[in-house]
């Protein structure tokens, strides 16, 4: 996954943190299969979780509208890429994960950052606490 400015939400912190998001889901769809792809699946786990409590801390100061919604898909991701490391540790086949994390990953990063980050960036810029 490669980033690119359409996916910048004018949060310096924001942007930050999904650039590392992008990278890490490169890294696993470059390693395919195998231990290393497992161990970074982990790691983007836990990133992304503490990803998603940064961007909730941000929801909540701005008292963004959608903040139960946008939590909602936050949750749904992680029980997704919980599933996708299950198939990922039973699988040998590198092409087949890799179609299985631009699947599940890749779409939802993208739809998500596109939309829901955007929205959620662009309320905290105009709200944001003093």
């Amino acid at each position: 996954m490669i980033w690119d400015k359409k996916y910048e939400t004018g949060n310096s912190q924001v942007d930050s943190e999904h650039k590392e998001i992008f990278r890490l889901v490169q890294q696993v769809c470059d390693e395919g299969a195998g231990e290393a792809v497992n161990s970074t699946i982990n790691f983007l786990t836990g990133y992304t979780l503490s990803h998603f409590k940064h961007e909730e801390r941000l929801m909540e100061e701005s008292n963004y509208p959608a903040v139960s919604v946008h939590k909602k898909q936050h949750e749904d991701f992680v029980k997704e890429v919980l599933a996708l490391k299950e198939r990922v540790a039973n699988e040998t086949d590198p092409f087949k994960n890799n179609a299985d994390i631009k699947k599940v990953i890749v779409n939802w990063l993208t739809d998500h950052v596109l939309g829901s980050d955007k929205l959620m960036a662009n309320h905290y810029a105009n709200t944001r606490p003093v």
